[in-house]
């Protein structure tokens, strides 16, 4: 009778030692997972150029607003220019660029540039190609709404090959739309104007640069 009682103590006590092992192996996976899915996040990976044709050529890029967005936010084509000829400069394996400086100063010395061609345009600055932005629209708030944030930058990229038998024609183009803040309710007790337009253009010229080289991205990108 006793061997019999301490044969079952034993059963029991394997087979309570079995289930445990078993649960910390499920929780040792699960956290395993878990992990993983952290660390992908947290990793970045390579989205690839959609046009190189600005390597091995000079470049320069016009940046263009209807009259009420520069009314309303007059730093946006200067501070874009700048930031996104920059971007470029650094990134694509280009010959030569025009700076954004100088193209505001080519802008502003030559007021009837947009009754020009864009060969015209190119073939003034001295570039193969002509990296063409038209913002269409850029603001800070909803229209209805001053007090919530609701910040939008959207445009059309389009690279102009001066050097091609169509010089004026369009020949690479995408769209770019970028929003801050990422859920609505946020009012200027969470962030201020300069806040909201920093992180607004710094989204917009990521999205509008990324496409001419191969770009590291985060897997976390929320835009």
């Amino acid at each position: 009778m006793d061997d019999n009682r301490l044969a079952m103590r034993v059963m029991l006590s394997l087979l309570l030692m079995g289930a445990v092992l078993v649960g910390q192996g499920c929780t040792i996976v699960g956290w395993g997972f878990m992990a993983y899915d952290e660390f992908k996040k947290s990793g970045t990976h390579i989205e690839e150029a959609a046009y190189t044709g600005l390597e091995d050529n000079n470049f320069a890029v016009l940046v263009t607003a209807d009259r009420m967005i520069q009314a309303t936010y007059p730093e946006v084509v200067p501070q874009m220019t700048v930031g996104i000829s920059s971007r470029l400069a650094e990134n694509v394996d280009a010959i030569g660029f025009v700076p954004g400086a100088a193209m505001l100063t080519y802008q502003y010395n030559h007021p009837g540039w947009a009754a020009r061609s864009y060969g015209e345009i190119a073939d003034e600055l001295g570039v193969e190609r002509l990296v063409v932005i038209d913002i269409q629209e850029f603001r800070l708030n909803d229209p209805g709404n001053q007090y919530i944030w609701d910040g939008v930058a959207a445009a059309t990229v389009g690279v102009v090959e001066a050097d091609s038998p169509f010089p004026d024609d369009i020949t690479h183009e995408h769209f770019v739309h970028v929003t801050f803040p990422d859920s609505g309710g946020y009012g200027r007790e969470d962030f201020s104007r300069v806040q909201i337009l920093s992180v607004l253009k710094s989204r917009f010229v990521d999205r509008t640069t990324w496409p001419f080289y191969d770009a590291e991205i985060g897997n976390d990108l929320n835009y």
